[in-house]
C-alpha cells in the first residue's frame, strides 16, 4: 500500500541542493563584507560540502531499509517525517540561537552551518517511500 507523498517532503525534494548553495553563497557575500575574506570562504564552502556529504551519508544510512526491511513499510515511513521535523526544529533552533545569542564570528559560523541539518530533511524527503520489496525465487 503506497502513501501519497506529503507535500512538505515534495518542497524539501524540489529545493534539493538549490537552499544550501544559495544559503552558502549569501553566508559568502555576508562573509566578505564583515569578516576576513579567508574566513569566509573556508566557512561557506565547507559548510555547502558538509551539507552534501551529510545528504549522500544519510541517504546511504536510509537505504538499508530498501535493501533489507529493516522495519514495516509504514513505520518507515513515519521514521522519515519524525527525521524531517526533528531536523528542522533543529535547524530553527540553531540558526536562531546563532542568530540571537552568539556574537561575531562565532554567530556567522552557527548561522552558516546551520544548513547542515537540512541535509538530513532533504535526505529523508528523497529516501520517503523506498520500501523494502520481498523478492522471490
Amino acid at each position: 500500500m503506497q502513501f501519497k507523498k506529503p507535500k512538505y517532503l515534495l518542497i524539501t525534494e524540489k529545493l534539493g541542493h538549490k537552499l544550501p548553495l544559495v544559503w552558502c553563497a549569501s553566508a559568502l557575500l555576508i562573509g566578505v563584507f564583515t569578516l576576513e575574506i579567508a574566513t569566509a570562504i573556508f566557512i561557506s564552502f565547507s559548510s555547502f560540502f558538509l551539507t552534501w556529504f551529510t545528504c549522500k551519508l544519510s541517504g546511504f544510512f536510509f537505504s538499508f531499509q530498501e535493501h533489507s526491511g529493516i522495519l514495516k513499510n509504514h513505520t518507515y515511513d513515519n521514521v522519515i517525517k519524525a527525521i524531517w521535523f526533528i531536523t528542522l526544529f533543529f535547524f530553527v533552533v540553531n540558526f536562531f540561537k546563532s542568530l540571537l545569542i552568539k556574537t561575531g564570528s562565532e554567530a556567522f559560523l552557527g548561522c552558516v552551518f546551520s544548513i547542515v541539518y537540512f541535509a538530513f530533511m532533504l535526505s529523508a524527503s528523497n529516501r520517503w517511500g523506498m520500501h523494502f520489496v520481498e523478492k522471490h525465487v
